[in-house]
């Protein structure tokens, strides 16, 4: 996904439109990576990376989610759709 979708200016597009983009590397703050891994797993029953959060202003995770294709294919629910369709709502 790093490649796919994160070097993607049409992403990046999608993304800067409507959301505050931040990464965290798990590896230097696995305390932050701990709470939502908590969070994705418990909304979806499963967690895994890489981990997407989608939170309010309240930083309250409202959906979240391991991996997302650039686009929508086989079943699977793209990342640009999906970020189209959350900002949307």
């Amino acid at each position: 996904m790093a490649h796919e979708s994160f070097e993607s200016d049409a992403v990046a597009r999608v993304l800067n439109a409507s959301f505050v983009s931040i990464k965290v590397d798990r590896e230097q703050r696995p305390d932050i990576d701990e709470v939502y891994m908590s969070a994705c797993q418990a909304m979806t029953g499963s967690g895994g990376w890489p981990l997407s959060i989608f939170m309010k202003a309240d930083k309250k995770p409202f959906f979240a989610g391991t991996y997302f294709p650039r686009r929508s294919t086989q079943g699977s629910v793209g990342f640009i759709e999906l970020c189209t369709n959350i900002s949307r709502l």
